[in-house]
């Protein structure tokens, strides 16, 4: 009897990120600052990939084209084929990719028809910082005992649902369907068909889609940076392989009640502006195997996220994105991935973690900080000895002292307690500070006891399409979802998942897409609806723009503000009796606050003795060292966020010849003024707190 097979398509979650070139790099499908599987080379994981190659990594002349304009990343997708037999297990250790050319049930694959539908509903979501509940509560609570959030734009409408918002808030450009064998691009632009491939062999034009980008609703429309006319691109390479690409990082406002005479809104909040969009975006990839006899095999599909770029793509995260989907993924019943490391509201005594693969990250997540951070040299110093942990070494005996030094998120009351509690980032919701994510402490608690192996374990074996779920993830932020950069607080909520992976063989990790009629569509109302909102609508599943509507409306301002502030909540000082003054930092591996340009770096590789601003020059500077390093006029960062350099590792660099141990900032079109460097931490907030500029695009807006 002939074996069985499901088919898959890998990463679960793939990411594009923005820039503002037309020309684009493949994302990293490697683990960000650890050895990459099987190379023996000295270049860690994380650095994007060349277009048209399998796995050439980029150097610093891949990051900016000719003109000098910053390279979108794209996102790289692939069909695993996976036997029944392994359509239940995680991890299976299996899959075998499929290409053009391939044979499945003894026929040849001769096409493969991909249908994406990417969308923006930032617009017509709800506020995150959410003035009933108190700024820094949780922001899922907002949305429980049947209560909501205030909406954004509520001048535009009250009900979320009503067509006039959806039609004038939603940026939709609808579906786009590409052959594998498609050489030229098709775009989520005004002027292209929406299209799908409707699961046989053919694409189905859709003339009739109810597209909606900003200037179909507003007559006047403040663009500083180039409208939104495009939510990006599909492209396909040679063997059939799917290619997402991000737009170009624009944002822009309209004017109330379209006034000819009135200011457009104001860019007044670090998270939720009123009156503007931008052009990031995501939503669910969909394909179909074409046979050489006219039939075709079905896939699981995936989702694609369009986000921010990635200034530091080398540098781990110690909570990603990874991380906080894992333990969800570890801890909810309904997901429940792992009954051996946990199970019964317990994770289980006798698990015996992996050091190479479940401990060792957070220590290198812990030892990379140091690139993208304004540490002393002591720390530094200390830092560099996180990293340099083995296996061998007794825990006790490590410059962790065991747990000494690791906040515990099972005690809510470390949660508030700053150095030398690690990590030093501010926290995520409700919470001073940051700490691992359960399953990580667990993981550290067992290392504590000297209960893991040493290299890799059969348990945490992974095949190489699980490989890519897993990398891509790793190399987002997770953690300080406040509200965060890639993706936010949703992903730890099970219903917004394929729970029933095992039985339907769709594998774990994959966002569960609602089934969109697109033979339905119509230019009188709205495709697209209010979409998933937590506690109120999970069953149906999600659609385009769902997952990216819970960030941060332009992401710019977001961007621009996550460097370092005061802990909030803030508690008061042990010592003091009254609250912290000192300043920690808020994204650093996604979002640099103090780096070390190459250009600084003397001819015997000595660093400098201090780091500067990742963020720079004209704008930047303010007399409060809480507000140094951004611009203080939000509108600023809209011109000059492309202009920001990038970490890479020394042996990336092609400048010079840098070390392989040195991350190092490239392509910075930011000068670099005396007042740029950034003094060691710890530094505190003072009282002459510079205030942003009172221009008309930045004045305070309480509604």
């Amino acid at each position: 009897m002939a074996e069985e097979f499901i088919y898959r398509v890998h990463p679960a979650i793939g990411l594009a990120r923005v820039g503002n070139s037309k020309e684009f790099y493949l994302g990293p499908e490697t683990i960000a600052g650890l050895p990459i599987p099987g190379c023996q080379a000295n270049t860690t994981g994380g650095l994007p990939i060349k277009p048209d190659t399998e796995s050439e990594t980029i150097t610093s002349r891949d990051l900016r084209d000719t003109q000098g304009a910053l390279k979108r990343q794209a996102a790289r997708f692939r069909i695993y084929q996976y036997t029944t037999q392994d359509q239940d297990k995680y991890p299976s250790g299996a899959g075998t990719e499929i290409t053009i050319g391939s044979t499945i049930n003894g026929q040849k694959v001769v096409d493969m028809i991909w249908t994406v539908h990417l969308a923006n509903k930032k617009a017509n979501n709800y506020v995150l910082e959410n003035p009933r509940l108190g700024t820094f509560n949780k922001i899922i609570d907002g949305y429980k005992e049947g209560g909501l959030p205030p909406l954004r734009n509520p001048d535009e409408g009250p009900e979320a649902s009503s067509f006039d918002r959806l039609r004038k808030l939603v940026i939709d450009p609808g579906p786009r369907a590409i052959k594998g064998t498609d050489t030229d691009a098709i775009h989520f632009d005004k002027c292209t068909t929406a299209s799908f491939g409707p699961g046989n062999s053919e694409i189905r034009s859709l003339p009739d889609y109810p597209t909606s980008f900003p200037s179909d609703s507003f007559d006047r429309l403040y663009s500083p940076v180039g409208d939104i006319d495009t939510l990006g691109e599909l492209r396909t390479d040679s063997h059939g392989r799917l290619l997402v690409l991000a737009a170009y990082g624009r944002a822009c406002a309209w004017y109330p009640d379209n006034d000819q005479g009135a200011s457009p809104y104001a860019l007044s909040h670090d998270v939720d502006n009123n009156g503007w969009f931008d052009d990031t975006s995501d939503g669910p990839v969909s394909v179909v195997l074409v046979l050489a006899d006219g039939s075709t095999q079905s896939v699981h599909g995936a989702w694609a996220v369009a986000t921010d770029p990635a200034y530091a793509p080398q540098i781990l995260n110690v909570v990603s994105l990874w991380d906080d989907i894992y333990n969800s993924w570890v801890q909810e019943p309904a997901l429940a991935i792992a009954p051996q490391l946990f199970a019964n509201g317990e994770f289980n005594p006798n698990y015996q973690p992996s050091f190479e693969d479940e401990i060792n990250p957070i220590f290198q997540a812990a030892s990379l900080q140091m690139w993208t951070t304004n540490l002393p040299q002591r720390a530094i110093r200390a830092h560099h000895a996180v990293g340099e942990i083995k296996a061998s070494d007794k825990p006790s005996e490590t410059i962790l002292a065991g747990l000494a030094f690791i906040r515990n998120p099972n005690n809510p009351s470390e949660s508030g307690v700053g150095a030398p509690l690690m990590p030093f980032h501010l926290g995520d919701q409700g919470q001073a500070l940051l700490s691992p994510t359960f399953t990580q402490y667990f993981f550290l608690s067992q290392w504590d006891k000297e209960q893991f192996v040493p290299g890799a374990n059969a348990l945490t074996a992974l095949g190489p399409g699980e490989y890519l779920d897993k990398a891509i993830l790793m190399n987002c932020l997770g953690g300080r979802f406040s509200p965060g950069i890639d993706m936010t607080f949703i992903v730890r909520q099970p219903e917004v998942y394929q729970t029933d992976w095992r039985e339907t063989g769709a594998g774990p990790f994959r966002l569960k897409a609602k089934p969109l009629a697109y033979t339905e569509a119509t230019t009188a109302q709205p495709f697209l609806s209010e979409g998933y909102v937590p506690y109120h609508s999970a069953s149906d599943g999600l659609e385009p723009g769902d997952p990216s509507k819970f960030l941060a409306n332009p992401w710019h301002t977001d961007y621009n503000s996550c460097a370092t502030h005061q802990t909030a909540p803030n508690p008061p000082s042990p010592l003091m009796n009254q609250p912290s003054s000192t300043l920690y930092w808020s994204w650093p591996s996604q979002r640099p606050v103090a780096v070390y340009p190459a250009a600084d770096v003397n001819s015997d590789h000595q660093l400098p003795e201090n780091a500067r601003y990742s963020m720079r020059g004209k704008g930047t500077q303010s007399t409060n060292p809480e507000n140094q390093g951004r611009y203080q006029n939000r509108l600023d960062i809209l011109p000059n966020w492309h202009r920001l350099g990038v970490v890479i590792q020394g042996s990336a660099i092609d400048s010079g010849t840098y070390s392989q141990e040195h991350y190092l900032e490239v392509a910075s079109q930011l000068d670099q003024p005396i007042d740029s460097i950034a003094p060691p931490w710890p530094q505190n907030a003072t009282e002459a707190s510079a205030t942003y500029a009172p221009t008309f695009l930045d004045q305070d807006e309480s509604g």
